[in-house]
Parts: structure tokens; sequence; C-alpha cells
């Protein structure tokens, strides 16, 4: 039997989150019913995290074991005739038996989008946060410098697990202006629960000119900004997760 690794690519818009649940429409549940489909009887794919309801992504990673007889790219396509429009497979391969998509994984990028014009539009409301005005890019700038380096992150979430830390380690944050459009891109060796959404929405305010850019030091010092206000879902995309020359 071999174990596979496979990047996803998914629209979150209609799915609550990543993570199979009871009742709710999960992107994990709908990739496992196609993968039982082709004979998989595994109880559980393993993923490199767990985005939230509503949030997208273009490199999830997920891991099985499989008895599957054919080439992998066989396996690619016949995932992708099960699997609904909003979720494809971008790659398959075959892996170490150890290999594990969470703890392997060196770090995880996001990308968060935004625009700013008076009337919504419908098409890029379902991948960005619009705004009636534009931030300033340089004030949101310098708060995401103070992002960098080994911190204690609870002001911007929680731990996963009750005992769990909540120290993460940040290797860049950086924002580009596209047009009328800002995007923000951070990679990290992992995130907390809200972590991304949370850390955008204080930029944002900050950019907008509603907090003082010291907002971030700050709340890395005091363990708290006193917000806990989240940018919305739909802008936030897991583009990539990095993993070591031997995984």
């Amino acid at each position: 039997m071999a174990h596979y690794k496979l990047i996803l690519a998914y629209d979150g818009t209609n799915y609550n989150g990543f993570q199979r649940q009871k009742i709710k429409t999960s992107v994990q549940a709908t990739f496992e019913e196609a993968l039982r489909r082709l004979g998989w009887q595994g109880r559980a794919v393993m993923p490199s995290g767990r985005t939230d309801s509503g949030v997208h992504a273009k490199g999830q990673v997920v891991s099985f074991n499989f008895d599957w007889k054919h080439p992998d790219r066989d396996l690619q396509k016949a995932l992708n005739a099960f699997l609904p429009a909003d979720i494809a497979v971008q790659s398959v391969e075959q892996v170490l038996a150890d290999f594990h998509p969470r703890y392997d994984a060196l770090t995880r990028q996001y990308r968060y989008q935004l625009y700013w014009q008076p009337a919504r539009d419908p098409l890029r409301d379902r991948y960005a946060w619009r705004l009636e005005r534009k931030p300033e890019l340089r004030l949101m700038q310098a708060a995401s410098d103070d992002l960098l380096g080994e911190h204690d992150f609870i002001a911007f979430g929680k731990a996963l697990k009750e005992d769990g830390t909540t120290i993460r380690r940040i290797f860049s944050a950086d924002w580009t202006e596209e047009q009328d459009g800002m995007s923000f891109t951070i990679v990290g060796n992992a995130f907390l629960y809200h972590m991304v959404r949370r850390i955008v929405y204080v930029l944002v305010r900050i950019g907008l000119g509603d907090l003082p850019v010291e907002t971030v030091r700050l709340g890395l010092e005091r363990g708290s900004t006193g917000f806990v206000s989240l940018a919305p879902a739909r802008g936030l995309c897991l583009e990539a997760v990095s993993f070591g020359e031997d995984r």
C-alpha cells in the first residue's frame, strides 16, 4: 500500500471549513467521499492545516494510504472526475510512509486580498474584502514589520488545543498594491486559529487611520489588542505549504 501526497485547490465559499463535521458540509468530507468511490477504505486523510469556513486554498496538502494499482496521474484524473467543480486535485505523488503534511511542514503561506470602491462587485466579492476607501499601505506595512520573528501571538488567535502553545514565527509579512486593490502575503511556521484574519483586520484599521501604527507591537507585548473582530473569510487563501527536500 502506497502513501500519497496531494495538493488540493478549493473555493471555500460553500464549505464550513476543511475539517469534517457531523452535519455541515466540509472540504474534507467531500474529498474523502470521492476517494471512497475509488475504493479507499481509510479512516481520514491528513491535512497540512484546517482552513476556516469560507476560506479558500490553492496549496492545501493532504496525505493518505491507498492501494492504487494505476499511475499517479490516473489517480488525479479519477478524483477530479468525482469531485465537485469547486474542489480540484492539483498534483499527486507517492511519498515516504512516515510523511505527515502537518508535522513535516516548514512554512505555510497565506494571501489576503482586498479592494476599495463604493459599490460592491459581485465577482470580486467572492475572493476579496471590499472597503469603501483606500487604506494607507505605508502604515500597514510599518505595522506588519512588527510581526516578523518569533512572538507569542495570543493577541491574534488561539491554539487549536487547550494546552497548545501560542508562540509562532513569522518569516515575511508584505503588502502589495494592485490597481484598486491590495494583497497581503504572510509566511510563518504555523498559524493560530483565526490568526491571519485577526491580523489583517487590525492592519486595515491601522491603514484607515482608526488605530495607531503601534497597535501590533503593543498587542504582542501585552497579549491583547482589545479587538476580537476578524477580516472576512472570503479574502483569505492558503497558497502554499513547504517541506524539506526529503519530503
